[in-house]
């Protein structure tokens, strides 16, 4: 949360230097690189992290499989480097309209592979749950960036070549420390038999990324094409506010992911009830911090950018939701796994870049980016459903969904008035107190209908302030 006030706080700064269609390169080239390297990555991070919790009793076989796939990673990067370098201007024309050119799909190739290594280490900090080691990093990371960010807009004039030099720069000083702190679950070398159970593990994931790259490129692509630039920087924009819930999510999901592996490897009915009432009480603390960002999308937008980035206040509400259907996945996904049956997973990826695409064609040449974040919402509904419906399959859980739907149906009828707020000419100071009294009634319905006790409140204060007990 930290890293993410940073982030937010250094926008003031940044809209002041950077136009709409600058943000619109940065996002291009977050997303090619994102989606390349973890293309040729074939998924491999997630048997780094589920093999963990099956061999952490026995390192020396988990240090053999874990360098396998480190080494393959090595290789494959090597080889993707070439070809994005030589084949560079292709990929330019051919997907991005030119407007992402040879030099930068080079870079963006070895920020993605970068990026993709950084999150790998960063998964096995959270599997040994060495949660101050995470946070210092993480932390360091925003600050450092921002550094090197502030650093080549001020003293050399850059404009969005400043955030991809300070991006790459700040990835190579944390992948370099990462590799030091998990050094003890590491060895030079190379076994057949590790590599080949871990992509039978995760070659189901290769496709559902394959699907996952077309799934997040698309949308962008076509902005590109349809509405320019400055409609992927009103895009991504609304996504770095939305982000904020986010991160709050991948906070928790780093506690949520060992305690499940934990609870599931128990095998009981009791494990699975706690994991139940867990899982309900997470949601409605997801679903009310995404309401308050919600309601305040718009005072965020406005003291924190210019006019110019004024219309992605509308986008983030809906980005939001995108970010809160990520609930289910929270609990099915980690089902799955634990099944060690990902091949579950595709269905889903399936249905959610074909309904994705689908929408995209329909919306965005109306709606532009608006149109664009509505088709990734409706897409990622649906991928969801599957997926819990496989979840349960596999690792039935008895969960509420009853209680669960009535949050969700709780935030909808809650977060609509806030458009009419965006677009009326009311007094802000009445738009703010309108505001928490929302929010006020919406936690008061959340105490009434049980979706957080009031004694996992005590306890949580309790946690938070040790010193008042």
């Amino acid at each position: 949360m930290i890293s993410a006030g940073i982030g937010i706080f250094s926008l003031p700064i940044y809209t002041r230097f950077l136009s709409p269609s600058d943000y619109g390169i940065v996002a291009l080239f977050i997303i090619f690189g994102q989606a390349s390297s973890g293309l040729v990555s074939l998924g491999l991070q997630s048997a780094s992290y589920r093999y963990y919790f099956k061999y952490k009793d026995n390192l020396d076989e988990y240090k053999t499989l874990n360098s396998s796939i480190l080494i393959f990673l090595f290789l494959v990067y090597v080889i993707g480097g070439f070809l994005s370098y030589f084949f560079g201007h292709w990929l330019s024309i051919t997907l991005f309209n030119g407007e992402l050119n040879g030099s930068l799909i080079y870079l963006s190739f070895l920020s993605g592979c970068m990026e993709y290594l950084f999150s790998y280490f960063t998964y096995l900090l959270t599997a040994q749950i060495r949660s101050i080691t995470f946070a210092i990093i993480i932390v360091l990371r925003a600050i450092i960036k921002v550094m090197f960010a502030l650093y080549f807009i001020i003293i050399h004039s850059l404009t969005y070549m400043a955030l991809i030099y300070a991006t790459i720069l700040n990835q190579i000083i944390m992948v370099t420390c990462l590799l030091i702190l998990i050094s003890n679950l590491l060895r030079l070398s190379f076994s057949a038999y590790y590599f080949k159970k871990s992509i039978k593990f995760s070659y189901p994931m290769l496709l559902r990324l394959i699907i996952g790259m077309i799934h997040r490129m698309f949308d962008k692509i076509m902005l590109t094409n349809f509405s320019g630039l400055a409609s992927v920087g009103y895009y991504s924009f609304g996504e770095k506010f939305a982000n904020l819930l986010k991160v709050f999510m991948d906070s928790i999901g780093k506690a949520w992911s060992p305690f499940f592996q934990n609870k599931a490897h128990e095998n009981t009915e009791e494990a699975k009830n706690e994991l139940a009432s867990r899982y309900l009480e997470m949601s409605f603390t997801i679903f009310f911090i995404g309401y308050f960002l919600i309601s305040f999308s718009e005072e965020m937008v406005l003291l924190l950018t210019t006019k110019e980035f004024y219309p992605a206040m509308y986008i983030i509400p809906i980005y939001i939701f995108y970010y809160l259907i990520g609930i289910f996945g929270m609990l099915s996904i980690n089902q799955i796994q634990f099944s060690e049956k990902t091949f579950y997973i595709l269905p889903a990826s399936i249905v959610s870049v074909v309904l994705n695409i689908s929408l995209n064609v329909l919306l965005i040449p109306n709606y532009g980016a608006l149109g664009a974040v509505m088709a990734l919402f409706l897409a990622s509904l649906f991928s969801s459903l599957i997926h819990m419906y496989f979840g349960n399959k596999l690792f039935p859980i008895q969960v509420n969904w009853w209680k669960f739907a009535m949050m969700f149906l709780l935030t909808v009828i809650f977060s609509v008035p806030t458009y009419y707020l965006m677009a009326s000419e009311m007094n802000y100071i009445l738009k703010i107190l309108a505001k928490f009294i929302c929010i006020s009634v919406f936690f008061i319905f959340g105490l009434k209908f049980n979706f957080i006790s009031k004694e996992s409140i005590d306890i949580l204060y309790k946690k938070i302030n040790p010193k008042l007990i």
